[in-house]
């Protein structure tokens, strides 16, 4: 697995047609890491928002969860575009695990606490998946790049349109659930910004 993870960050492709062999919970370990990274990463609101320790990790590992939910209705979306768009008929959980496989920058994405650099490097970390994203889909669906970055961009404003449509309950759940975790209101990342320069 190791050896996939670092073929992915070079943005090789032809790994990707390895993953039908690996189990699935394996693939998907790297999601949940990736996202209990990029939780740590905007822990700060954590720390603002002076969220108990044992609240603290809950809230680490929730996040690291509803990130693992993400990536699997970011993929199903991809699939179905795929499916449909291009006619490709390519079982789910081959893509499943490419596009599992392709959020590994997001690892990385602990260092967003740097000071200053921090918002710098979370879009770094964004463009990187991206680019892995868009290789995972032409390779496994067999798409030429710019169908897989059509691919990827429809599968993105499908998620968008059933995130504001039937998907708007799940997310005021997710934010619900986030607050109780916490057990507080948490401070939002515009406010802290605020605080910051007014202080400065």
């Amino acid at each position: 697995m190791p050896e996939l993870i670092a073929a992915t960050l070079r943005l090789s492709g032809e790994h990707y047609l390895e993953l039908a062999g690996i189990e699935l919970r394996v693939v998907m370990s790297v999601v949940y890491l990736a996202g209990l990274s990029a939780a740590l990463g905007q822990s700060l609101v954590l720390f603002a928002s002076r969220v108990r320790p044992h609240r603290f990790l809950a809230s680490l590992l929730l996040s690291a969860v509803i990130f693992v939910i993400g990536l699997l209705l970011w993929s199903l979306s991809i699939w179905f575009v795929g499916r449909y768009g291009y006619s490709r008929e390519v079982p789910y959980a081959i893509v499943l695990r490419a596009m599992a496989l392709a959020f590994s920058p997001y690892l990385f994405s602990f260092f967003v606490l740097t000071p200053y650099f921090g918002s710098f490097l979370w879009m770094a970390l964004s463009i990187w998946t991206l680019l892995a994203l868009v290789i995972a889909t032409g390779v496994v669906l067999d798409l030429t790049l710019w169908q897989a970055l059509l691919c990827n961009a429809g599968g993105w404003l499908l998620l968008q349109l059933l995130g504001r449509t039937i998907g708007k309950p799940v997310l005021l759940l997710s934010g619900a659930m986030r607050r109780w975790v916490a057990g507080t209101s948490l401070v939002r990342l515009k406010e802290m910004r605020a605080e910051r320069r007014e202080e400065t």
